[in-house]
């Protein structure tokens, strides 16, 4: 369990009288921690209701909460921070949504494309979409990828070398670059964990970025999905531009701000929205 940084209410082990809270800004913060870390994910318009306060003094609580360590604020609320998932677990998480943004994904590939596809759960769901036939070739640096495709006579699946990372499902190092570097694929369609519309595309670490970059640099057309979450993920390693993206597959219900950020600052880009999930 995390400190309480900012701890002065008891502790609370039922579903709070919020009308009994004290507007105090510790005693708010720790409501809004407690709402967290019981309900897994709130939202900022929900707390200022249940709290009888602005949605403005509801966001600058997340952001402090957020730099204290106490939660992860994303758009529209905050969620709880955990521990970080193994690739298996990644890749059944949120799967629907997922799944949704695979279909995007799929539209993109042609019948004689040769297809560069990087490791990620979002891949792994389109990986099961494909039908044999639907690509040239598909070249991954996923060995899960590469096993759902493997029954493929038609289409022509590579993967690629390098130093297995059992956490990211994928391979990396000097030897993945190495081969990403002799090929020329039509269509790369690359993970990304972090968005940011003025400075690009983000990895969460350096080998991942790498390769990232290295797979827009060697294909003719550049494609990714993102889920809404990683428009507010402050991922490091920066590793492409959004001009060197051809196609971005969006959720839904993306953040409009961000949509409308897109589409002024990058009109290049074709934008995407996927369908709604199902209630």
């Amino acid at each position: 369990m995390l400190l309480r940084e900012f701890a002065c209410l008891c502790k609370v082990t039922h579903q709070p009288n919020w009308s009994e809270i004290m507007q105090l800004p510790e005693e708010r913060r720790q409501a809004i921690v407690d709402a967290v870390e019981r309900e897994g994910r709130v939202l900022a318009a929900e707390l200022a209701g249940r709290l009888a306060t602005s949605e403005d003094t509801i966001r600058r609580d997340l952001r402090d909460l957020d730099a204290a360590g106490l939660l992860r604020r994303v758009h529209g609320g905050a969620v709880r921070l955990r521990r970080a998932a193994s690739f298996g677990e990644r890749a059944e998480a949120d799967l629907p949504r997922k799944m949704l943004l695979a279909h995007g994904l799929r539209a993109c590939i042609r019948p004689d494309d040769t297809v560069l596809i990087d490791a990620g759960s979002t891949h792994l769901a389109l990986a099961r979409l494909l039908e044999d036939g639907c690509a040239a070739a598909i070249v991954t640096n996923s060995p899960q990828i590469a096993l759902a495709l493997g029954h493929f006579r038609r289409t022509r699946i590579v993967l690629l070398g390098g130093t297995y990372h059992p956490d990211e499902g994928a391979t990396y190092g000097a030897a993945t670059l190495a081969e990403v570097g002799r090929l020329r694929p039509d269509l790369a369609l690359v993970g990304v964990c972090g968005v940011d519309v003025d400075r690009g595309l983000a990895a969460s670490n350096p080998e991942e970025a790498a390769l990232k970059e290295a797979m827009l640099a060697v294909s003719a057309r550049c494609a990714a999905a993102v889920l809404n979450e990683r428009f507010d993920e402050r991922a490091a390693f920066m590793f492409g531009a959004l001009e060197r993206i051809d196609q971005l597959v969006l959720e839904s219900d993306a953040p409009p701000q961000a949509v409308a950020r897109l589409r002024e600052r990058h009109p290049q880009l074709d934008l995407t929205l996927t369908a709604k999930a199902e209630a």
